[in-house]
């Protein structure tokens, strides 16, 4: 039974004593303990081996405070625990130690009974970088899953896993490849013009491990704070949704397109003077860190879990330069013209953690844009990695 990351966070009593009224059995995404992991080295080697099972297969999630006889639940007291945050901590502190390399989008998520007990559901995502060993004082194991519970890999199942792990990621750079020859060729449903032009890609890395395909339908219903979804022209196309701004008689400067795979692809071309032949100073910082997360929200929306990668693209961009505040007279000086005329930028991995500090995690993105302009790094970070700009 696969339960995703949204029905576990709006979990109900009524829902999970609909498991035992209605024998909802154990099986390769679902897992019961009555009790949590303690401390001793079994109950550890125990927890470990079940979280990176399931990742290292389709994940899933583990009940724990439920009892269960031949995999059927028939005991929901609860646990007693009187410190939640606490025990969750000592929990995600195991497996940050002891699972290489470390599980992604693991959420434990603790809800409280009628009868004052708790239950903690612990949902481990499929991996998209597996596959993932234990290795906990001398236990060195990768374990995987099927219908009748985890299991150790075999050797050949383990190259199986790092081949398929590689097809993934070989897939999303051909993906983000093919979108940018599109794009130079004009092959798209609406017409482009020829000057900078900054495009990124937001895919999870689900979008292309599994053929999973997201209810389009589904955007008709949301509520996304992001007021671009409703004042725009939206069209429904064979790739999914494309959000735009173009009007009859010009090229467009915007667009979003929303892939049927979850994978999003955001055009800007207004991020720069034509007649100055400029981009001023912070403007594609300012877009990319106040932009992403209203993207990262539609692509929550649809259910898709972190970790991502995020993709930026820079096109025609060659004898333009950055423009420098009046009094950055030194800067000035190293500021050079684009001598290229595309920059294709190193891909970023995010997770939530990464998330929490974004100008921080977008900061590869931003530096080798400055380079090629001459400049040593982004002037926009301090010493610590501290994000701020002066508009």
């Amino acid at each position: 039974m696969l339960l995703s990351l949204n029905e576990i966070k709006n979990i109900t009593e009524e829902k999970i004593n609909s498991l035992k009224v209605n024998q909802v059995a154990e099986d390769k995404q679902l897992e019961y303990k009555l009790t949590l992991p303690g401390e001793k080295y079994d109950d550890k080697k125990e927890f470990l081996a079940d979280a990176s099972s399931f990742a290292n297969a389709d994940g899933g999630v583990i009940f724990y405070g439920i009892g269960a006889k031949g995999g059927v639940p028939e005991d929901i007291s609860g646990l007693v625990i009187d410190n939640t945050d606490a025990e969750i901590l000592r929990l995600e502190n195991i497996l940050r130690t002891s699972i290489e390399p470390r599980l992604i989008g693991v959420v434990l998520h603790p809800f409280k009974l009628l009868n004052g007990n708790y239950l903690i559901a612990a949902y481990i995502p499929k991996s998209f970088n597996p596959p993932h060993v234990v290795n906990f004082q001398g236990h060195w194991k990768f374990y995987s899953r099927n219908s009748a519970g985890k299991y150790p890999l075999e050797v050949s199942e383990i190259k199986s896993i790092i081949s398929l792990s590689s097809t993934a990621h070989e897939r999303i750079g051909n993906f983000r490849l093919e979108r940018i020859s599109r794009i130079k060729n004009r092959e798209l449903p609406i017409p482009i013009s020829d000057e900078p032009k900054f495009i990124y890609h937001l895919i999870p890395l689900s979008s292309f491990a599994t053929d999973a395909s997201i209810d389009l339908a589904k955007f008709e219903r949301a509520n996304f704070k992001y007021e671009l979804f409703y004042n725009l022209p939206k069209i429904y196309n064979y790739e999914g949704i494309l959000i735009h701004n173009q009007k009859e008689g010009y090229n467009t400067d915007f667009y979003v397109q929303i892939f049927r795979n979850g994978a999003i692809e955001v055009y800007v071309s207004y991020l720069h003077n034509v007649d100055k032949q400029i981009v001023p100073r912070n403007s594609f910082e300012i877009e990319l860190i106040e932009q992403i997360p209203n993207y990262i929200s539609v692509i929550k929306y649809f259910e898709l879990t972190t970790p991502m990668v995020i993709f930026l693209t820079v096109l025609d961009i060659k004898n333009y330069k950055i423009e420098m505040y009046e009094f950055e007279h030194m800067r000035e000086r190293q500021n050079q013209i684009f001598t290229q005329d595309k920059l294709l930028l190193p891909e970023v991995y995010i997770d939530d953690t990464a998330i929490a500090n974004l100008p921080l995690a977008l900061k590869p993105l931003f530096d080798p844009i400055w380079n090629a302009a001459g400049h040593p790094q982004s002037p926009n970070f301090n010493l610590k990695g501290e994000w701020s700009i002066r508009k």
